[in-house]
């Protein structure tokens, strides 16, 4: 009698609680959907931009950033946050209301934006080398069919396919598109910084022609960055080698260091006093060493070798001749790379007029400060 009448009290109230859990389970969905909704809608939105960019900053030699997509979902919302209450501050401006709780909220979310933002690290960078012109063309159109095709009639069956493209393409240019070996000359003010790569491996060798001119950052930035990443496809530099000290050279090479991970520095040594402007870059650049843990040596005492792989050697030994900078004194040197038993001599750049006054008859040697030999049996694979 007593479980019957238990039994007859739970019972409506074993109902009204089941009741109230689907009308919670359907309220909740009713939210989460349109949050699904928004979300495949941007993913859509930006694997779309990733293709296009995946055509285009590759061709331009640019890296692309692994971060965009999460850079992107946290950064919209702040931003149009931002531009609300930027037209709010300039509409009260004109209306003469009063805004100091406008200006207020705007500087505090500037302030714990730029807060979130930390430095720059150009690990998440990933380079690919220039892209055939038939992949240039394919993509886009895939794209534009995987949009269009009326079989393609949901947002998650484009976003699927979206995604498979975009991965096959970044397969192909990383493990397809990618040279096994680049050896390449690259102008620079009336000389030429030497490129060698080989198995995934990248070596720069300046003989000191890039602290020329006092737009070398902007060369390095704009010419051999998108040089290295389009001829080698990679973002990573294992070996530098800088033949000339100097305040544009350690300029130069602060920003190489900032934008794209170099994992050794081998810059010459030097002796004397130098300018204050010259050891402000010095140091600022020995702090970025520090900071993007580079591995930095000093070369001229004696020599050294860098081994590339199988065939490519790299030998840097210093001349009996020293040279005169300013202030600072350092030695000639001079980089032999050896390339399948053959050896391409690359001179120090202020070397190669004095040697050629006192050789003049030794012509291959003297009168080019990056090869001893013709381009065309060097050429870039």
């Amino acid at each position: 009698m007593t479980k019957k009448l238990i039994g007859a009290i739970l019972e409506p109230m074993k109902d009204l609680i089941l009741k109230q859990i689907s009308q919670s389970v359907l309220t909740l969905k009713s939210y989460i959907g349109p949050v699904v909704n928004y979300f495949m809608r941007f993913l859509q939105v930006q694997l779309v931009i990733s293709l296009v960019l995946l055509v285009i900053l590759p061709s331009w030699g640019f890296a692309i950033s692994m971060l965009s997509p999460l850079g992107n979902i946290i950064f919209t919302p702040v931003f149009v946050a931002f531009l609300l209450l930027s037209s709010l501050l300039f509409f009260a401006e004109i209306l003469y209301i009063p805004n100091g709780f406008i200006i207020y909220f705007l500087e505090k979310i500037t302030h714990a934006w730029l807060y979130l933002i930390p430095d720059f690290n150009n690990t998440f960078l990933i380079g690919f080398s220039k892209p055939p012109i038939l992949f240039v063309i394919a993509v886009p159109l895939l794209t534009i069919t995987t949009l269009t095709h009326r079989k393609i009639n949901s947002l998650r069956k484009s976003v699927l396919f979206l995604f498979l493209l975009f991965a096959l393409s970044c397969t192909y240019l990383k493990l397809i598109n990618r040279p096994s070996r680049v050896i390449k000359n690259i102008a620079c003010n009336g000389g030429n910084v030497t490129l060698v790569h080989e198995n995934g491996k990248t070596v720069v060798i300046d003989p000191g022609f890039i602290g020329r001119r006092i737009s070398a950052t902007s060369w390095v930035e704009y010419t051999l960055i998108p040089e290295i990443i389009k001829s080698c496809g990679s973002n990573c530099i294992e070996h530098v080698v800088v033949m000339q000290p100097g305040k544009i050279t350690f300029d130069a090479l602060k920003k190489l260091i900032t934008a794209m991970k170099v994992k050794n520095l081998h810059i010459i040594c030097f002796f004397g006093q130098m300018k204050k402007s010259t050891a402000i870059s010095f140091f600022m650049l020995k702090n970025e060493i520090t900071k993007r843990s580079v591995m930095m040596y000093r070369i001229g005492f004696s020599r050294n070798s860098i081994d590339i792989s199988e065939s490519i050697k790299i030998l840097i030994e210093p001349l009996k001749e020293n040279i005169k900078y300013n202030e600072t004194t350092y030695p000639a040197l001079c980089v032999t790379c050896n390339i399948d038993n053959e050896n391409l001599k690359i001179y120090s750049a202020k070397c190669k007029k004095s040697a050629t006054n006192k050789k003049s008859g030794e012509k291959n040697e003297h009168t080019s400060s990056t090869t001893d030999r013709s381009k065309s049996r060097l050429s870039t694979n």
